[in-house]
């Protein structure tokens, strides 16, 4: 099966829900040979600890949200994903707008783990500001995913997305038996929900996903234990007029032993 470079991005703490399963389905995905980057804009120490075995870490900075979206702009121009996949109102957002910025060459998929009224409440006096934002901006989306059917309903009501373009998937990972080992997840995400995200993904980038039809064996990998993070940082311009705002710093989970160098313009 041919792999390719998808993006998942993510802006809440490593507490959130939708952290944890954007880092099951990157650990998923990785599984199969794909190569995956989790981006979002700082990375908590439990985060890095986290990743599975291949995955790449992209730590956009800590910044505000204009700043943040050009910075997502350039590592989509960068890195060129094949489709960016993001969670969560806020990173929903921000994903739509730098795809916007990048001229859309990069679909967005976007996902919702918890019930839209509580991420709107959880909004504050921004609430008014985001469902405006929502309504001017998911329809924009090559595809909306939500945990449960109400959340997708909800979704599609609310800003107007056409029932073609929802799906519903919940990719909430199950637990493991045992410890998690260092650099491990004590949870994974299922064959079925992984092949199914992995399918719609490859739809949504407009790819040929006969050949993932084909091979009901592609999920039969078995996870691979890291051994230690190798981190590189590589400084990204991040276009704001004529001024470089923004980098980020590249983590390349990678088996070998971890340094970490912070870059600041």
């Amino acid at each position: 099966m041919k792999t390719h470079r998808m993006a998942l991005f993510v802006s809440a703490g490593s507490d959130h829900g939708e952290t944890r399963q954007m880092l099951a389905l990157a650990a998923g995905l990785t599984r199969l040979g794909h190569e995956v980057d989790v981006v979002l804009p700082h990375a908590e120490e439990d985060v890095v600890t986290s990743l599975a075995h291949g995955v790449r870490l992209v730590e956009l900075g800590r910044q505000g949200p204009l700043a943040l979206s050009l910075a997502l702009t350039r590592y989509l121009a960068r890195h060129k994903p094949c489709v960016l996949m993001s969670s969560g109102l806020e990173a929903n957002l921000t994903a739509l707008k730098a795809a916007r910025l990048n001229r859309r060459r990069v679909p967005v998929v976007i996902h919702h783990v918890a019930a839209l009224a509580q991420e709107l409440a959880a909004a504050g006096n921004r609430r008014d500001a985001s469902r405006r934002a929502m309504a001017l901006k998911y329809p924009q989306a090559a595809l909306v995913i939500g945990a449960s059917e109400a959340i997708t309903q909800a979704l599609a009501s609310e800003a107007g997305i056409p029932q073609a373009n929802t799906a519903q998937l919940d990719l909430a990972p199950q637990r493991i038996g045992g410890a998690a080992h260092a650099g491990e997840s004590s949870a994974e995400l299922e064959e079925g929900p992984l092949m199914r995200c992995l399918w719609l993904l490859m739809q949504a980038a407009g790819m040929n996903t006969q050949e993932l039809e084909d091979s009901p064996s592609v999920a039969s990998a078995t996870p691979a234990r890291v051994q230690g993070r190798d981190t590189q940082t590589v400084p990204v311009t991040a276009f704001a007029g004529d001024r470089a705002s923004a980098t980020y710093r590249v983590t390349a989970n990678a088996g070998l032993s971890a340094t970490h160098t912070d870059v600041r313009d």
